[in-house]
């Protein structure tokens, strides 16, 4: 009896420690790069966010023509039913992008874009929602909606790229490579390579913070982060995005 009272503590005990680890995994997923950029920006005491986007891309392996990319856009059509599609071609491509309707601040949009040029035709299936600052609570909202959405337009896991524009306050009169340290130290990024000019600096680094990555050479990077100087003693504006920067800056 001793014996099957041991067994099964140490049974429940074992259940208990998978159940949590298992939780852990689960939030840690459900806890996309785009929100860990927003949160981390939003407790930086001078610092202003004024634009976010979210920029989701695969290629479409077995569509090889126009035909197979409309038939995909037949899909899409039952999916996003009160979307209108405006199609475009010449003779390097063909493209379809439809305006996803949207009841909040946000402007989104599905593409899909066939190369024509190459020997091999490349299909893309495009995912781009963008809008300017959300408090946390509803970028986390927002977030969920978006994460519903990608399993009903892409066929695998696609190349999620975030990004967060935005700008120091005056009383940060810093210098440029002060505050680009700064952003790497927030964000516990290790520096990769840089690009430093008078105005402006661009940095690409790596930190354990981000799902998503990208290999090169032989670096692992996963963050890039720009700073300009507009004009001499303007304000400074910088963006963040993983892996890369998608967005002018």
């Amino acid at each position: 009896m001793k014996i099957n009272k041991t067994l099964m503590i140490i049974t429940i005990i074992i259940g208990l420690a998978c159940l949590t680890f298992g939780n852990n995994i689960t939030i840690a997923r459900t806890k996309s790069d785009l929100i860990t950029i927003n949160e981390i920006l939003q407790k930086q005491e001078n610092v202003t966010i004024n634009e976010w986007s979210l920029h989701a891309r695969e290629r479409l392996e077995n569509v090889t023509s126009i035909e197979d990319a409309k038939a995909y856009q037949s899909k899409l059509k039952k999916v996003f039913p009160n979307g209108d599609w405006v199609e475009t071609k010449t003779h390097q491509s063909w493209q379809a992008k439809m305006v996803v309707p949207s009841s909040n601040q946000t402007e989104e949009s599905i593409i899909i874009t066939t190369s024509l040029t190459t020997n091999a035709v490349q299909s893309y299936i495009i995912y781009e929602v963008r809008g300017k600052k959300l408090e946390d609570k509803e970028m986390k909202r927002l977030d969920m909606e978006i994460s519903k959405k990608i399993p009903d337009i892409f066929r695998g896991e696609p190349t999620i790229f975030s990004c967060i524009k935005g700008e120091f306050s005056d009383k940060m009169d810093e210098t440029l490579p002060y505050k680009v340290n700064h952003l790497l130290d927030v964000f516990q990024a290790k520096e990769v390579e840089a690009l430093e000019e008078d105005d402006f600096i661009s940095t690409t680094a790596y930190t354990p913070l981000f799902e998503e990555r990208i290999d090169n050479s032989e670096k692992e990077m996963n963050v890039q982060i720009g700073l300009r100087t507009q004009d001499m003693g303007g304000k400074t504006t910088f963006v963040v995005g993983t892996p890369i920067i998608t967005i002018e800056y």
